[in-house]
């Protein structure tokens, strides 16, 4: 089989890399899963990698005989209209622990229910959407694997803009700006029914200040966010909704008195650890 032609296993580079073109069919999501850890009851069957391929073989899905939806080409340009997130059992970094085959399920299947719910918010507040698919790593046509398109947003994710250990040196008026956006962030969410349970740094883009890189937009020159953010304009954009709880969309949630009650209480616990990522 390809995978291990000449005895040789295939590095995750060898397996998708710049220059390949992905053959994609738009097909339904997994059913929605909403279990949050898959732990083995017993030592881990899928250690080892040419297990986890044989098992994506077998649980491959059949595409169609007629012409893919689209193609795309794996590049690494930072210029591209559209990311492609793909969601590969065969290298999934905790197998050990986790049967991957089912964090697959949950993951995909919450990330478009997200999208869906959150298509009011799409090219503003997260991501433009543009389908769930399914292809074949042409090296490896025997297995199917689960991808998502978005859009590609321009700007830098909070943690890279603020590494933990710098989050002390952010200004006041950059820090209650960003965590009180951020805030607002998590309520717009809860709106459409979507509990965030990984709202970290790292899920938060911001987008370059609409004023450019030229000014700063505070007076301390240690703040890392001196140049990259306009405090009365913060254009932030969250990603990720792989683990997220599902309510019932409630369009009035921010008239409610909870609702401000809330963000006065979360405040504070933000504002002490939310750029720390320790929360």
């Amino acid at each position: 089989m390809p995978f291990a032609a000449a005895g040789h296993i295939q590095t995750l580079e060898e397996t998708y890399y710049t220059g390949e073109m992905l053959h994609l069919y738009s097909l339904l999501p997994p059913a929605l899963v909403m279990y949050k850890w898959c732990a083995y009851n017993s030592p881990s069957p899928l250690i080892e990698i040419g297990v986890r391929y044989q098992k994506s073989i077998e649980e491959s899905i059949t595409l169609p005989s007629t012409a893919p939806d689209i193609s795309i080409t794996l590049e690494r340009r930072l210029d591209s209209s559209f990311h492609n997130q793909k969601y590969d059992p065969v290298w999934f970094g905790y197998a050990e622990w986790v049967d991957p085959f089912k964090p697959r399920n949950r993951s995909v299947s919450q990330e478009v229910e997200s999208y869906h719910r959150f298509e009011a918010l799409q090219g503003t507040k997260v991501p433009r959407f543009y389908g769930h698919f399914v292809t074949s790593p042409p090296s490896q046509c025997n297995r199917t694997v689960n991808v998502i398109l978005m859009e590609c947003v321009h700007g830098r994710d909070l943690r890279n803009l603020v590494p933990s250990d710098h989050a002390g040196m952010v200004c006041d008026v950059h820090k209650d700006a960003v965590i009180e956006a951020v805030l607002n962030l998590s309520w717009d969410a809860y709106v459409y029914g979507v509990d965030l349970l990984d709202l970290q740094p790292r899920n938060v883009i911001l987008r370059p200040p609409k004023r450019g890189h030229e000014r700063q937009y505070c007076n301390s020159d240690e703040c890392p966010l001196r140049l990259e953010a306009d405090p009365r304009d913060l254009r932030m954009v969250m990603v990720d909704f792989e683990n997220v709880e599902f309510q019932e969309p409630d369009p009035r949630w921010r008239r409610h008195r909870e609702w401000r009650e809330g963000m006065d209480k979360s405040k504070p616990i933000f504002l002490a650890n939310w750029l720390k990522a320790i929360m």
